[in-house]
């Protein structure tokens, strides 16, 4: 139904687009906004949404919304109806915090008063970034669509970790913890695989948060559980990071030579990497 729901959406966008014998009236380019409270000033006034891309200098997957998702036509002709804003996290430091931001890039869909619709953490391409936005603003697949259904199938896994992302996404840790936690509830043998993502879910939430000994802790404890599911390698890796992110790189290294030693296939190439710079530090 959701696949359906897309191709339409496409569909119409692709005939809006094809019907018209003018083109100037489509841009050719998104013209961004990068002061929000100007942004918000004309959205007030046209009463258009705004979509608030909150990226740093240094992220990979921002340069690719730059260079592949906001070149493209369909996304382009977003910008009649919706005004872009551009947010350096790293300056405007302070709408960061108001948003909850919690990683790069995240895309902030909000009503023409700023208040916000739903989000987009991470890299979309053009046609998922396109639908993504129409969904939500027909009030579908936000956290609210989400804790309603819910409430009708309470022990839904795939429901439970969504709202547990959406959760992590605004910054809101124990609230996502909680739920992640629901979802290990339901498969403390990892029969379906469920255990496992859970555990790794709320290290990343712990890690996000620079509660690196917690991480550690929960990492560990997922591949005690868990040592042949495909998390407990990725967790395995994660524990010199973790090392490494909590100033002991001594102990970092000694982790990630353990990894490599007991993954000696392993297609980590950051470890490697790691090991390097902390090597060349020490």
């Amino acid at each position: 139904m959701r696949s359906k729901l897309k191709f339409i959406l496409l569909l119409a966008a692709a005939m809006t687009l094809g019907c018209s014998g003018d083109s100037n009236k489509f841009p050719v380019e998104i013209s961004f906004y990068h002061e929000f409270e100007t942004a918000k000033a004309e959205a007030g006034r046209t009463n258009k949404p705004l979509i608030i891309d909150f990226y740093t200098d240094w992220c990979k997957y921002c340069k690719m919304l730059d260079t592949l998702t906001y070149v493209d036509s369909i996304v382009i002709s977003m910008s009649n109806d919706y005004l872009f804003v551009k947010i350096d996290a790293e300056r405007d430091t302070i709408l960061a915090r108001d948003y909850g931001i919690a990683g790069y890039p995240t895309i902030v869909v909000t009503n023409s008063d700023g208040s916000e619709i739903d989000r987009i953490w991470g890299y979309l391409p053009p046609n998922e970034f396109y639908n993504q936005v129409q969904l939500y603003l027909q009030g579908k697949e936000t956290l609210d669509d989400y804790l309603s259904r819910l409430e009708d199938e309470p022990d839904n896994p795939e429901y439970l970790m969504l709202i547990g992302e959406k959760f992590a996404s605004r910054s809101q840790w124990q609230k996502s913890i909680d739920f992640y936690n629901r979802v290990l509830q339901l498969d403390l043998d990892n029969k379906r695989g469920l255990g496992s993502r859970s555990l790794a879910a709320v290290y990343d939430v712990h890690s996000r948060s620079r509660d690196y000994k917690t991480a550690i802790e929960i990492a560990t404890d997922l591949i005690n559980r868990f040592p042949d599911s495909p998390e407990a390698e990725t967790a395995t890796a994660m524990l010199g990071y973790f090392a490494a992110k909590s100033g002991d790189d001594k102990n970092a290294l000694i982790l990630y030579r353990q990894y490599l030693e007991k993954y000696p296939n392993a297609k980590e190439d950051w470890v490697n990497k790691r090991i390097a710079d902390i090597e060349g530090k020490l």
